[in-house]
């Protein structure tokens, strides 16, 4: 009889035992996975005071040199050290604290003293009544992304500097010391878009009564545009006195010196011109840069200038244009920035609407003209921040 019923027990076993046994092999999965994965894993419970770790997993081993018997029983700040931002530490106490999901990453140490950054996670683990009875941790080493992220910061400020160093160098190609005229005055402004830009502009005297100008604007900006520009600049500047005097020869020499190619992607357009104090006229010519504009009895028009960038075709047939000025005379070269600016509305400034801001302030002086030209040019962007460089050069001529 005994014999029997211990049969019936065993067969109940073994039924409840095939039952659960897919629940048993999960549970097993489960164990093996937590124990395989990579990322340190703990299991802190959260009923016990000071919340000790009851878990460790081999990832967590791996990962700071502690074994599972060194850990389980404490609390996980064993980890922490001298350069452990207490505001991180703090961070993670507080959510803790309130219960609720938290992720940090801080400076932790591993048993043999090595420091090493830590992606913390610590969620909630909560029973069927909302209890929380326990936090899992999830680690992970993201030292070396730290220190990519920090060789990248350093060679950010070293590029920087460069930049700086180089924009410096840039801005000291700029005519400083404009030529002292008694019959005319000179007055320019440059507004570059980046630390370092496309557009140069120059001033020189060739003799007593004339002075060459130009001003010239790489196609796009920053630095290898600024590279460009910087090197026509020198350019122009070792130029013969001879050549310096026959504007269309100097853009004839751009072309042939500068022609676009796989290797030199860019183009650029330029004004070149001479003002001759003797004869009261202005020589100049264009290579696809924006027209000039003449101000003349309070009315500004443009001055039509044809012609090809520089770099675009072989033989672009350049051609002079000569202006006879009268007194009080002026004329604004400027690059394309001056009236491509787009607006928030999505238009352009436009040619038509610097004519009617250089109208509107005939009788201030020809830098402050310039000045609040462009200040219209900034105010009519979005926050002023402007998408090209902006060169401007103006001349005035006195009455003798």
């Amino acid at each position: 009889m005994n014999s029997s019923r211990a049969v019936r027990r065993s067969d109940a076993s073994s039924q409840l035992s095939i039952r659960h046994q897919p629940l048993i092999d999960q549970l097993l999965l489960k164990d093996r996975a937590l124990a395989s994965a990579a990322e340190g894993i703990t299991i802190a419970d959260a009923l016990a005071s000071d919340r000790p770790l009851i878990y460790v997993n081999e990832g967590f081993t791996r990962l700071t040199g502690y074994s599972s018997e060194e850990t389980v029983g404490t609390n996980c700040r064993f980890l922490q050290g001298p350069n452990t931002d207490p505001n991180s530490v703090k961070q993670l106490r507080d959510a803790i604290s309130a219960e609720r999901y938290c992720e940090v990453e801080l400076m932790n140490y591993r048993k043999d003293g090595t420091p090493f950054w830590n992606h913390l996670s610590i969620t909630p683990i909560r029973n069927e009544a909302g209890q929380t009875t326990h936090f899992v941790g999830i680690q992970s080493d993201t030292t070396r992304r730290h220190e990519a992220e920090a060789s990248l910061r350093l060679a950010s400020e070293r590029m920087q500097n460069d930049l700086r160093a180089a924009a410096k160098i840039q801005h000291a190609l700029l005519p400083t010391n404009l030529p002292k005229l008694s019959r005319a005055r000179i007055a320019w402004s440059y507004l570059p878009c980046d630390e370092l830009a496309g557009d140069i502009l120059d001033v020189f005297q060739l003799d007593e009564s004339r002075i060459a100008f130009y001003d010239l604007d790489v196609s796009g900006h920053g630095v290898q545009a600024a590279l460009l520009s910087t090197t026509l600049s020198r350019w122009l500047s070792r130029a013969s006195s001879e050549l310096k005097e026959n504007p269309v020869a100097v853009l004839e020499h751009l072309n042939d010196n500068f022609q676009l190619d796989v290797e030199s992607p860019q183009f650029f357009t330029c004004c070149y011109g001479v003002l001759d104090l003797k004869s009261k006229t202005l020589s100049f010519a264009s290579a696809g840069h924006p027209s000039p504009v003449l101000l003349r009895s309070n009315r500004a028009a443009e001055i039509y200038s044809p012609g090809f960038p520089v770099g675009i075709v072989a033989d672009p047939d350049y051609q002079l244009q000569v202006v006879n000025l009268c007194a009080n005379d002026r004329v604004y070269i400027f690059s394309d920035g001056a009236v491509e600016q787009i607006g928030p509305s999505g238009r352009e400034f436009g040619v038509d609407r610097l004519l009617r801001e250089l109208e509107r302030h005939p009788s201030v002086s020809l830098q402050t003209s310039i000045d609040l030209c462009l200040g219209a040019v900034l105010s009519s962007t979005e926050d002023g921040i402007t998408d090209d460089d902006i060169s401007m050069l103006g001349i005035e001529l006195h009455a003798t």
